[in-house]
């Protein structure tokens, strides 16, 4: 496993090269075409000098060509195009700053989408998408129109835009995966042999994430389940074939193996068939690496026949380069993460790593234009809309991956972890673009013993409800100081906060700064602070850390040592605070059973925490509406409420020995009121039960 320095120096990288292929895809489109407000073909360019730096290119972004028929469709790369730039959109609000202007290269990125979106997406018919889909509908191209229109839902979030026609659009989605399903059953599983070199696992999986995304996009509708129903089947042929592969490897018949169709196969044995893949995936892609060229690239693969599809007027064709294969690999690395799978990361890392390479070695830049093209037809010259969004989705899954790899080993460095469940979308390096939220995502309410009873209404408006309903699931409120007397639920609301979010807990105390002594405490809390600034979506607890932030005085009952390492402490730790909470990707809570008054007025002043709140024991009318809550009724419950009754005024009662009470009941609900008192005094004691007494 790399070293997470390693792994920060590799995302800074890379951070920068997907901005530069965002900006990159913004060079291929023409803005001021007279007729159409979008996209346009590269046959289309009135300069002779662009017009032959331009020659053979594919389509740039396209929407329409000058003069086009109305029913003329569009090409697949627009698509492909528009759905690399919903993801750079996400990216750039991910990766800005929230104070900061956005550049004039990101206005024209956000201006772009919007054009497309209003004046393209949101006119689909379902009655007549000739315009979308061509007299002949091609699999391929409906496959990367569902993959476009999963976005939108992201795409509005990110502009800002309001929900076209829903049911519409549910019509064309639905339309489009009855055509992909029937298509696939045909082409796929009744292929004869002579047919066989018309069909490629590429398509297929196009198809097959394309059905996927839709189902989890519209996850309460019954629609894009067609394929679904073919995928044990699909499992079983995927499978088979990776094997024949896998001989003709070994066998060295370099007519039959394809490291390229091996990678998507391998891609779909992914998703279809865990179990396959643990038992084939580290000899596979062992052979995929051995494959690679030096220099990140890999030997040409097969070309792709699509069928009814036409390209440049020409039957349609494609030439699978090498970003297309590191963009199916960098799928798989961001599942095996997802899965917690370690044994296939190193290797993939060191893939991904070299064709990263290649990738920022091959780009072509023109001056004006700038981009890539496919390794298999590249003349000087040349860039290609589609080959410049297969490489900019690339480097933004390979950006994830190695941002969810570099937070696990974060936060595998503390003892104190409850990791969040793992995504239940089989394409987790997908799941920024087209959905924030988790399917399973929890509801918050927590034992209430304040006095307004708005605890977890207040919780939910400025903590969670900011993050379930950003794009990017970014907080806007991030830090909270409790206080309270032990027992009162701090922690437990903390636990709660990020179950709700599906976020990790961190839970940081006093050892985990005090690991090397209170002289390397210095060292050790940078340390802390520099792993909890690369975190992001977490919660952190700082739990009984009430010391480091204690009142600095220069009171003659403590020692001049004394005063002078808390001050110290205290010091060097508000800053790191400071930053933390700029950060803005954390929530982090301090949790304190002394009074609020007791820490330095330097931790409480305006800007270090958003909120406070103390958690007081349970009222008397608190604890009966717990009671009624953990629906204990009846006689119990009443012997209950009468003997809390009685004992609420002597010392409070917290909810967890109320909790302990209620357990004590249900199991012995004929337990008289004096053995109730007994059970509350034993609990309150300041020590463990006496013996005699036991």
């Amino acid at each position: 496993m790399a070293e997470i320095r390693d792994l920060t120096a590799e995302i800074h990288d890379v951070r920068e090269w997907i901005k530069s292929a965002g900006q990159a895809l913004l060079t291929l489109e023409y803005k001021d075409h007279p007729k159409f407000p979008g996209f346009i073909r590269s046959e289309d360019i009135d300069s002779p000098s662009e017009a032959g730096a331009a020659r053979g290119r594919q389509p740039l972004l396209l929407m329409a060509r000058r003069g086009a028929r109305k029913s003329e469709p569009a090409k697949t790369s627009t698509h492909r195009s528009f759905a690399a730039l919903i993801d750079f959109l996400r990216f750039l609000t991910e990766e800005g700053k929230k104070e900061n202007q956005p550049e004039k290269w990101e206005e024209e990125a956000r201006a772009l989408a919007k054009r497309l979106i209003k004046g393209y997406y949101d006119e689909i018919d379902p009655g007549d998408m000739k315009r979308y889909r061509g007299d002949v509908p091609s699999t391929f191209r409906d496959s990367h129109l569902l993959l476009a229109l999963a976005r939108l839902k992201m795409a509005r979030s990110l502009l800002g835009l309001e929900s076209a026609d829903d049911e519409r659009l549910k019509k064309v989605i639905h339309k489009l995966s009855a055509a992909i399903s029937d298509d696939v059953h045909r082409s796929r599983f009744n292929i004869d042999e002579q047919s066989r070199h018309l069909f490629h696992d590429y398509i297929t999986l196009f198809a097959v994430r394309a059905a996927d995304t839709i189902r989890s996009t519209y996850r309460v509708e019954p629609i894009a389940v067609e394929i679904t129903d073919h995928y044990p089947n699909l499992a079983k042929i995927v499978h088979r074939d990776i094997l024949a592969q896998l001989g003709a490897y070994y066998a060295q018949d370099v007519s039959r193996f394809d490291p390229a169709e091996l990678a998507f196969r391998m891609c779909l044995l992914h998703r279809l068939d865990e179990h396959a893949f643990a038992q084939i995936g580290g000899p596979a892609l062992r052979v995929i690496k051995e494959a690679q060229s030096l220099n990140g690239s890999w030997p040409t693969a097969r070309r792709v026949f699509l069928q009814n599809h036409q390209i440049n007027g020409r039957g349609g064709e494609l030439h699978v380069g090498s970003n297309d294969i590191a963009l199916a690999l960098s799928a798989i690395l961001c599942g095996e993460i997802n899965r917690g799978q370690d044994e296939n990361v190193p290797l993939l890392l060191d893939v991904l790593h070299s064709a990263f390479l290649n990738a920022k070695a091959s780009v072509c830049d023109l001056g004006h234009r700038k981009g890539w093209s496919s390794d298999r037809t590249r003349p000087r010259d040349h860039v290609e809309s589609w080959t410049t969004a297969v490489v900019l989705s690339f480097f933004d899954r390979y950006h994830t991956a190695l941002r969810r790899l570099r937070q696990r080993e974060i936060l595998g460095k503390y003892p104190s972890v409850t990791y969040a469940k793992a995504d239940d979308f089989h394409w987790p390096d997908l799941t920024p673009s087209i959905r924030s939220a988790p399917e399973d995502e929890g509801t918050f309410e927590v034992r209430d013993p304040t006095a307004s009873r708005k605890l977890n209404e207040k919780i939910n408006e400025k903590f969670l409800a900011p993050v379930k309903n950003s794009p990017v699931r970014r907080p806007e409120n991030i830090s909270l100081l409790l206080s309270g007397p032990p027992g009162t639920g701090k922690t437990s609301l903390v636990e709660k906060m990020a179950e709700s979010l599906n976020w990790p807990l961190l839970t940081l105390s006093p050892p985990d700064f005090l690991q090397g002594g209170l002289e390397k405490f210095e060292v050790s809390s940078a340390k802390i602070f520099d792993d909890l600034q690369k975190l992001r979506r977490v919660v952190v607890l700082f739990d009984e850390c009430e010391d480091f932030f204690l009142r600095r005085d220069t009171e003659n009952t403590r020692a001049v040592s004394e005063r002078t390492i808390g001050a110290f402490i205290t010091a060097g730790m508000l800053p790191r605070l400071v930053r933390l909470r700029e950060q803005g990707w954390l929530i982090f809570v301090l949790s304190t059973n002394i009074a609020i008054d007791q820490l330095d007025p330097a931790v409480i002043r305006p800007g270090r925490f958003d909120f406070e709140q103390f958690l007081p024991h349970p009222s008397q009318e608190a604890q009966e509406e717990y009671i009624r809550a953990q629906r204990l009724d009846g006689e119990p419950a009443t012997r209950l409420r009468d003997v809390l009754r009685k004992c609420t005024g002597d010392q409070p009662i917290s909810f967890r020995i109320l909790d302990e009470l209620i357990a004590f009941l249900k199991y012995n609900n004929r337990a008289s009121e004096d053995e109730l008192e007994s059970q509350i005094r034993r609990r309150m004691s300041p020590g463990p039960p006496r013996l005699e007494n036991s």
